[in-house]
Order: structure tokens, then sequence, then C-alpha cells
């Protein structure tokens, strides 16, 4: 079974102006609660998958939605840890990926658009997973390999060892987005490069 790492596509433009510091202040103005635990609930315990975005704001976020971006018109667009989905892509792709995470609804200038959150994780392969050290000390991976039987069957995931950063798929995911021929990700071998 092959295992892929989402991409961007190269010279892509951000879809959203949503960064995590306007999603915590969004989330502030909502629940009153502190900016600063706010952020640091979007920054380690939303991708760590302790948190969701719905719990913090189930009603959605603001954003424009770049001109740029819209001229490229993909259909779904990684974005961070999250992904982007036009109304085309969210009608075809809901159905079969709501199991792997939640929906989040965006209001841009006039688009329809939904920020998507993976929660579920792939067990990795520890005795094909390699960590790196640098001066002594733990920095990173050198390897990653999924357990073939824990993610048999998922469509999309994150990894516990990469913090939940980066969003994996199957061929079957690949496969969906070929038949309904929607397009705006890369799909790498390589599921470690930042790039």
């Amino acid at each position: 079974m092959n295992v892929f790492q989402l991409r961007k596509p190269t010279n892509s433009y951000d879809v959203i102006d949503l960064d995590l510091v306007s999603m915590a202040k969004q989330i502030v103005s909502k629940t009153g609660q502190s900016f600063d635990d706010v952020l640091d609930i979007v920054m380690e315990e939303i991708p760590d998958g302790n948190k969701t975005l719905l719990e913090l704001s189930e009603d959605g976020f603001d954003c424009k939605y770049d001109p740029r971006a819209k001229k490229q018109n993909y259909d779904v667009n990684l974005y961070g840890n999250f992904l982007v989905l036009n109304a085309r892509a969210y009608e075809c792709l809901s159905k079969v990926i709501s199991e792997y995470g939640e929906f989040s609804p965006l209001r841009t200038d006039g688009e329809e658009l939904f920020l998507f959150n993976p929660l579920d994780f792939g067990k990795e392969d520890l005795s094909q997973t390699e960590k790196a050290y640098l001066d002594g000390y733990e920095d990173g991976l050198k390897s990653l390999v999924f357990d073939n039987d824990d993610i048999s069957g998922k469509l999309l995931f994150k990894s516990k060892l990469q913090g939940g950063l980066s969003i994996y798929c199957t061929d079957d995911f690949k496969s969906i987005l070929s038949d309904n021929k929607l397009c705006g990700l890369i799909f790498s071998n390589d599921l470690l490069s930042p790039f």
C-alpha cells in the first residue's frame, strides 16, 4: 500500500488569510478565553488531536479568499495542517472523509469554502521508523513508515511522531480525487520532507 504526504503545488498561493493568530483572535472573541491559552490550543492541541476546532468555534471562521489563489482555481488546498475545500470538492469528499476529521465553514467574500481539520492518526511502524539525533538530542525523524494493518482502509491521517503537522493519505484518497477530477494537491512519496 502506498502512503503519500500531501503537498501544495509549486508556486501556489495560500488560499485564505486565516493564520493561527487570527484564528485564535476569533475564538477569543467568541469564548472570552485568554489569547495565550487559545493560541497554545490552536498551535499544539489541535494538531495533536487533543482538541477540535468545532469545540472552540462551531460556526467557523471569517477570512479572505486570496484573489491569486482564486485564479488558480484549485478544488482542494493544503493550508498548514488543514485542507481547504471549495463547494465542489466538499460535495464530492464530505461523506467519504468526514470520519477522518471535522469540517468548519469559512465565511469569505462570497465564495463557499470549508476548512477540514484531520483528526485521525496512523499508527507508525516503530520497527521501521527511525528517529534522528543531533549532538545526542532527538531531532525529528530519519524515516517514517506506517503500520499497513492500521492504515488499511483509511483515506487521511496524521502522525503523532510528526506532531500532527503533516497530512498523509493512501492510494484510495488519491484515486477519489482523480476519479472526481479534483485538483490542488501533490502526492509525495517522501513522507518527511517539508518542501
